[in-house]
């Protein structure tokens, strides 16, 4: 019974060979039930015993003495009453020769016999059946109904029979299909569209036949695998970088000690970037995989105290939009990622603007600026992490390390929105985060 099991039922092609022999028995009951009740309460037997009959009665009433044919018909009478079988003083018929069933009979009949349609004023042409008028070779006249052959039953046909039995197993197969391969395919795309690297992701279901089974299980083993990867990188990451503060640390110290300023402040500024890059690249890595839970947050003033803060430090920016604007976010992921955007504008141009727009579809977010922009053919490569772009954006004293739009475009997916780059006119760029309400809750404005 293991083995059965094993072979019929857990195997999509024991499976399948079985939705085939289950189509095989429907459409044979299907058959069969047919045959019977296309049958039942025929009063005068098969339909291709019609013909022989009468073409053997009447021979042997052309054969028969006439003083003894009297007898003979009554005799065939009560045998096949279904004929009606009677002596007629002439050829009552119309003549009418044109039916194929008449030569058919008269060839069957043979010489002698002569074979006619009956008119219609004869008694028996209003039956049911080919009535006709048979001359015998001796000139007597006999007029008898030839019951009309019925068709085979319709389901009883094998072209029918055929595409019945298609139709029932494309059927069964559909439904087969539907459950143990749709389900589980639609399973598995929806299972790695929504994978993510902060644990939220739910384990595919490990159900259905064997294969589906296996290549759930390699899926599920594959997103573990996944995850111990990128969390021993960024463990791994994290802890050189929180080594390598102690090195920079304690070489500030020493460079305070060394006499030439100039050579002194080249030494700061380069253990400044060393710290900054160090810090970037551990954000980058939390980045995507924060626990941080999602809460109510005002995203207009959360904008507009980022704008403030980098006034303060002299840069050019202010804010137009709304002056509250609620949305179901993770506040410091969100703030991040604007920050990364408006310290990205104001090394880059002189003046930056911040744009809040709001509905019911959800907010975007537009920092504008008017510096050197980015060539189209390098936005997309922009985005990704460590890119500086072309030689108005290279590395210098105050050039970042690649990874604030990378951060942004993160926090901006996590967040189930997008993060796009647009020209502005006549020159500069605008980077523009949109953030859909459907995803965590209803934009309010105020």
């Amino acid at each position: 019974m293991t083995f059965g099991r094993s072979l019929f039922f857990n195997r999509i092609g024991g499976q399948m060979a079985i939705l085939i022999l289950i189509s095989l028995l429907a459409i044979h009951a299907v058959i069969t039930a047919s045959f019977f009740l296309s049958h039942r309460g025929d009063a005068w037997g098969p339909p291709d015993e019609g013909p022989a009959q009468f073409v053997t009665v009447v021979r042997l009433i052309g054969a028969t003495d006439p003083a003894e044919r009297a007898n003979l018909l009554a005799v065939a009478a009560k045998a096949f009453p279904h004929m009606d079988i009677r002596p007629a003083a002439a050829m009552p018929g119309s003549g009418e020769l044109a039916d194929p069933r008449l030569r058919h009979l008269g060839d069957r009949l043979g010489p002698g016999f002569a074979v006619e349609k009956l008119s219609t004023a004869a008694p028996n042409a209003a039956a049911d059946g080919l009535a006709v008028a048979v001359k015998l070779p001796d000139g007597n006249v006999l007029t008898a109904r030839l019951p009309s052959r019925s068709e085979p039953p319709l389901l009883g046909g094998p072209i029918v029979s055929t595409v019945l039995f298609v139709i029932v197993s494309v059927s069964l197969l559909g439904i087969w299909a539907t459950r143990a391969l749709r389900r589980p395919l639609s399973g598995f795309a929806k299972a790695a569209e929504g994978f993510r690297l902060d644990g939220d992701a739910v384990k595919l279901p490990e159900r259905g036949p064997e294969e589906i089974r296996a290549v759930a299980k390699a899926f599920n083993r594959m997103s573990d695998r996944v995850k111990t990867l990128v969390g021993d990188r960024t463990r791994m990451l994290a802890a050189m970088g929180h080594d390598l503060r102690t090195p920079i640390t304690r070489l500030r110290l020493r460079s305070e000690f060394i006499g030439d300023s100039e050579l002194r402040g080249q030494m700061l500024r380069d253990l400044d970037q060393m710290n900054a890059m160090t810090e970037g690249v551990l954000v980058f890595l939390r980045d995507g995989q924060t626990r941080e839970a999602a809460t109510v947050v005002d995203v207009a003033s959360s904008v507009q105290t980022i704008c403030d803060q980098f006034a303060d430090l002299g840069h050019d920016v202010q804010y137009q939009g709304p002056d509250h604007a609620t949305l179901t976010a993770r506040p410091d992921d969100l703030r991040r990622a604007v920050a990364n955007l408006v310290d990205n504008a104001v090394r880059y141009g002189a003046r930056t603007v911040v744009r809040l727009t709001a509905g019911d579809a959800g907010l975007c977010i537009a920092v504008e600026d008017d510096g050197p922009g980015i060539p189209d053919a390098n936005k997309n490569a922009m985005l990704e992490a460590f890119v500086r772009g072309d030689d108005a954006r290279t590395m210098d004293d105050r050039a970042g390390f690649g990874l604030g739009l990378s951060i942004a475009r993160t926090v901006a997916e996590a967040h189930g929105g997008t993060l796009t780059l647009h020209d502005r006119a006549p020159h500069g760029l605008a980077a523009r985060i949109t953030l859909p309400a459907a995803r965590f809750g209803t934009v309010k404005v105020a």
